[in-house]
């Protein structure tokens, strides 16, 4: 049913909203491209556009299996990547990861486990390194740029707070951005009423959706990090700052009044399994650039393409 053709026409139709402009992309003719389209919707059960003059939209189931039809193309296009044209696995040395270190904790590990699980013959040697206590010398002003020798490692990842403007080689470097969320125990009756549910969307109107407006009651821990964006008013309500966010974790789960403020990466498994609660709360100012800077010469190999795409779709997963 979902062949990889059948999705790339999908995706070229959402992108392009014109059947004749997918057509004209992917060199076949317009009505192969209805036709591929019309079989598409008859197996899935549902309208993936609506059709007008000239032109084409998404519905809303069309949306949203925009996000997972991409996401299969990826995986196909990683897949041939990881693979040689006889079905043989792409062989290669130890790839040595200098990275922030909540990057190293929380991010690395699901990128470099679906690497290693399609047993390619490689491995990595991670070093958490912290860009501003580190004594190597920098060579670029450029946000994240590789601050260390080729003997320190072939990548260098990591993260610095997202600028209003950013230069071509910075955005050269970014594959993502660390977001920050605000979590609570489902102990704290003061606020669990007001988290994050399934049924949430962007429009769900909540009790609360400001720090200014959670009840006073309630103080915070918050990861060093961010520690350069807290205002006044936040200031007065922080009772613990700290360079772990596990020991950040560890106090908002055992707390009846303590809410967090940590990167989004490092509580995925705990608001998925219930153990601490999202908060409604946007954090945009709070956000953090990720940077992949591999070496020159390093830049080229299979791996690092490999690895720079799993990591920008791991930071993409919710």
């Amino acid at each position: 049913m979902l062949e990889d053709f059948r999705l790339k026409v999908f995706v070229s139709v959402a992108e392009s909203g014109s059947f004749t402009a997918a057509a004209k992309a992917l060199g076949v003719s317009q009505p192969a491209v209805s036709q591929n389209i019309g079989t598409l919707e008859k197996d899935l059960g549902v309208k993936l556009f609506r059709r007008a003059k000239g032109e084409v939209s998404l519905t809303g189931e069309g949306m949203a299996f925009k996000e997972y039809a991409e996401r299969i193309l990826y995986w196909y296009s990683v897949t041939g990547e990881m693979f040689g044209t006889d079905g043989k696995v792409v062989a290669g040395r130890n790839v040595r990861i200098a990275a922030d270190p909540v990057v190293a904790s929380y991010l690395l590990p699901g990128a470099l486990s679906i690497l290693t699980s399609a047993r390619l013959e490689l491995d990595f040697t991670i070093s958490p390194v912290d860009p501003q206590r580190s004594t190597h010398r920098t060579v670029s002003n450029v946000p994240g740029s590789h601050f260390g020798t080729p003997e320190d490692s072939e990548v260098e990842i990591t993260v610095s707070p997202s600028p209003e403007t950013m230069d071509f080689e910075g955005e050269e470097k970014l594959v993502g951005v660390m977001d920050a969320v605000v979590v609570a125990s489902p102990m704290n009756r003061s606020v669990c009423g007001a988290a994050v549910s399934d049924s949430d969307n962007q429009l769900t109107a909540k009790p609360f959706s400001t720090i200014a407006g959670i009840p006073v009651s309630n103080r915070f821990a918050v990861w060093e990090g961010y520690r350069r964006f807290l205002t006044p008013d936040l200031v007065a309500r922080t009772c613990i700052v700290s360079a772990s966010v596990e020991a950040v974790k560890s106090v908002v789960r055992e707390s009846v009044s303590v809410l967090g403020i940590v990167p989004e990466m490092s509580v995925r498994e705990e608001i998925s399994g219930g153990r601490l609660l999202r908060m409604p709360i946007s954090l945009p100012d709070y956000a953090y650039d990720v940077h992949f800077n591999p070496l020159p010469e390093f830049a080229g190999k299979t791996v690092c393409h490999l690895l720079r795409k799993t990591l920008k779709d791991k930071l993409l997963t919710i």
